[in-house]
């Protein structure tokens, strides 16, 4: 058993350890280069990226407690529990929904006049320039929103008040503050005085909506502590004045929509009253007219006098007519604005109906806004949507037919006073039939404006309702702006450049070793073959001048030759005393360097011993490569029964104790030839006249060659090649070491390289002073 065997399982595995740092510490050249690529292309990336700072808000949205909310009134307990009182964590995620719905940031973008940008091109980045940009511009009309991006002109100053701009294919001049028109629409630039503009620059338009999604993807509204009604609002952004400009004018938004919001009620009461003014206003100057040219016509100045007795019993009946048909009047209006109501708009109050229809209209306006405020937030498919609509159309139902019986009952008490009117018209039958058709014109005419100075007044107290609404929101912080940029960071771009530049390389070596299935160790053909016995490891030798060894060679090659002897003693300590050892050297398949660990073999035996090396890879002769061959051989020999071996026996030039039988001519019948009887006769011939015979072979996997010449070995060395012989080889090797060579075969492993050496062999090698320096490239070792 070899020494590895008894190290303990521990030190086995830290020295295995060891093992696989020093695999990837072998390339260190490479992990060096890569990390100073790393760290440089990280130097250049923070040398020329924009740095991102971090702007704040604060926004504290008001809510009240008990049930209602804002101005509305006359509600139902029931109607009332349904509308917000007080936030919960629902009702801030709604708000925070708002917040950063695509209509309000439409609604920044197209205030800021993002959608218009100048950009400052440098030689390594561009820059937006908001701060100081000579030119502003907003967009006025785009043709078709879904199928336009964005447009990038070249903006040139020229003289004056003028411009041109330049998209590649075609040049557009113009005007600050005039229009500009392009197949997409139309824009317009102001020039901003007290900036310089001398050179040309960039200018892009964008459709408005993909702004707007920009700029919600860039805000952040987070609730800072929880059960808290205040949102605080952040943006990360290369130009501070602007993230602060779009974090105020989000919150100024978020407020004017709140607000109209709360106002809807009295707009549409405002638009009622507005109408109703303009019908009013075209019927009073109509009755205004009627009764002047009855005065002209008639030549009546002042009928009052002469009425004054007459009228008196009727006055309080006209009075009353008048309250009723005022009323009649608004019942009508209210009725028809309910019946074209499609359930989304809010019908008027307080416009001088009957007592009673005031509150029902209030609790249908509330359901209205309620439903309204929810669906910015919901589809129709939601069920508080479609309890909200039915809950709607069971309130305009209801208020239709309270509109309707009042309307009856308004009609009745007109027709009752009407009779009365109608009576004491009667008792005037000695006035002229002038003086009640005059009476009667001003009677309409002071219906009509009582009610038109009644309207004006609505109007009034609706517009000051509208102007007195509270904001939705209180903006505890305004916009403002960390010092320090937050992004990018140093730190964490030079450490992630370092673990990139060790990793890249680690990553290759990795997948290298991994996809690797070659020999490099006798580790592996242990693990691979527990009983196998390895005589010898060969360190790789360099150049092929460097393969062979010379007289009193001391390097590590020829060292471990030695060694190898020294090993193989032990496994021929079995031959008869007289008779020459057999060797017999072969591998699996070509290129391993077996006829390099044949002569080698013979060379250094014949150190001080008699050795024949025997060339019997006669389909594929190697022995040429180190020597000069004869042209008759082994396969002469065998062929021609006439013919004695000595005769095709030759001196070695490298050692006179070394003679060499060549391959020979290739025969046709390579096998036939070496299963003969007379290659057995030669052997025993040739035994007792050398101390050695080395025999080189043909591999073992690709003909049958070897085969028959095993029986007269000895010993057989199988030579495996490090980095050359595949894994699946081993099993090849098993197999013929427990059925073909059992007892007799002893396994070489070619061309190590030095990290790959057994411990023993990496440090003993270098215990002679080295006759011969194989010195390599950093670059030539580095080569994976």
């Amino acid at each position: 058993m070899e020494y590895l065997d008894a190290i303990p399982a521990q030190e086995k595995n830290a020295g295995d350890l060891k093992r696989q740092i020093q695999r990837y510490l072998r390339y260190w050249p490479w992990f060096l280069g890569t990390v100073l690529v790393a760290l440089t292309i990280a130097y250049i990336y923070l040398r020329y990226s924009t740095p991102q700072y971090l702007s704040k808000s604060s926004l504290y949205v008001q809510t009240t407690t008990g049930g209602k909310k804002g101005d509305f009134t006359g509600l139902s307990d029931m109607q009332a529990m349904a509308l917000p009182s007080g936030f919960g964590t629902n009702e801030v995620d709604n708000e925070i929904s708002i917040i950063q719905s695509k209509p309000l940031m439409l609604n920044v973008v197209k205030k800021l006049n993002l959608e218009v940008k100048l950009v400052k091109e440098g030689n390594i980045r561009e820059v937006d320039w908001y701060v100081g940009a000579p030119v502003k511009g907003s967009l006025l009309e785009l043709k078709n929103p879904r199928n336009f991006g964005s447009k990038e002109y070249t903006l040139t100053p020229l003289k004056g008040n003028a411009f041109k701009l330049s998209d590649g294919k075609k040049e557009i001049s113009g005007y600050y503050g005039t229009p500009v028109k392009d197949e997409f629409g139309s824009f317009i630039l102001h020039r901003i005085s007290g900036t310089a503009f001398n050179e040309p620059v960039k200018m892009v338009v964008t459709n408005p909506r993909i702004v707007a999604d920009r700029v919600e993807a860039s805000i952040s509204v987070v609730i800072p502590q929880k059960k808290s009604s205040i949102l605080e609002l952040s943006r990360v952004g290369a130009d501070q004045v602007r993230s602060e400009d779009i974090l105020n004018e989000i919150m100024a938004q978020y407020n004017a929509e709140g607000i109209r919001d709360r106002n809807a009620e009295a707009v549409a009461t405002a638009q009622f009253v507005d109408e109703r003014l303009d019908l009013i206003t075209q019927e009073l100057g109509g009755i205004e007219s009627q009764k002047e040219n009855f005065k002209e016509a008639n030549r009546i100045a002042d009928l009052q006098t002469q009425a004054q007795l007459s009228l008196q019993n009727a006055s309080e009946n006209t009075k009353k007519m008048m309250d009723l048909s005022t009323q009649l009047a608004m019942v009508d209006a209210v009725l028809q604005a309910a019946n074209s109501s499609s359930g989304e708009q809010l019908l008027p109050t307080n416009v001088g109906m009957p007592s009673g229809l005031d509150p029902i209209i209030n609790e249908y306006n509330q359901l209205v806004i309620t439903r309204n405020r929810t669906a910015k937030q919901a589809t129709g498919a939601n069920p508080s949507i479609q309890q909200f609509n039915k809950d709607i159309a069971s309130m305009r139902d209801l208020i239709r037919d309270n509109l309707r019986k009042s309307k009856a009952g308004l009609q009745q008490a007109i027709g009752q006073i009407q009779g009365q009117i109608s009576k004491s018209s009667g008792d005037l039958s000695r006035f002229p039939q002038q003086e009640r058709m005059f009476r009667n014109i001003e009677r309409q005419q002071n219906l009509k404006e009582a009610l038109f100075l009644y309207l004006l007044q609505k109007r009034e107290e609706t517009s000051l309702a509208m102007a007195v609404t509270a904001p939705k929101a209180k903006v505890v912080n305004p916009a403002y702006t960390q010092g320090a940029p937050v992004a990018p960071k140093k730190n964490i771009v030079y450490l992630a450049a370092l673990l990139l530049g060790l990793l890249i390389p680690g990553a290759i070596l990795y997948t290298r070793f991994a996809l690797d299935t070659y020999v490099h160790n006798r580790k592996q053909i242990r693990q691979a073959i527990p009983d196998a016995v390895i005589l010898g490891e060969i360190p790789n030798a360099g150049k092929d001048s460097d393969a062979l060894i010379k007289y009193n060679d001391f390097s590590s090659f020829a060292e471990a030759f030695r060694i190898m002897f020294t090993n193989m003693k032990f496994m021929l300590k079995k031959v008869p005393q007289g008779q020459a050892p057999v060797i017999l050297v072969t591998s699996s398949v070509k290129g391993e360097g077996k006829t390099t660990i044949s002569v080698n073999t013979a060379l250094t035996l014949a150190q001080n011993r008699k050795v024949l090396l025997i060339g019997a890879d006669i389909r594929n002769p190697q022995l040429k490569r180190f020597m000069e061959v004869t042209r008759i051989g082994l396969s002469d020999f065998l062929a021609d029964a006439s013919m004695t071996v000595q005769q095709v026996i030759a001196v070695s030039p490298f050692s006179e104790k070394l003679d060499i039988l060549h391959s020979g001519t290739i025969p046709p019948n390579p096998t036939e030839l070496l299963d003969s009887p007379k290659f057995g006769t030669m052997l025993e011939e040739l035994k007792t006249q050398y101390d050695y015979i080395v025999i080189d072979t043909a591999p073992v996997m690709m003909v049958s060659d070897s085969y028959s010449l095993m029986e007269y070995a000895d010993l057989l060395l199988f030579v495996m090649r490090a980095e050359h012989t595949d894994k699946e080889m081993l099993e090849f090797a098993d197999q013929l070491m427990h059925d073909k060579a059992k007892g007799k075969m002893g396994i070489v492993l070619n061309d190590v390289q030095d990290m790959h050496l057994s411990y023993g062999n990496k440090y003993g090698y270098g215990y002679y002073t080295e006759s011969r320096t194989n010195k390599k490239s950093w670059l030539s070792r580095m080569k994976i």
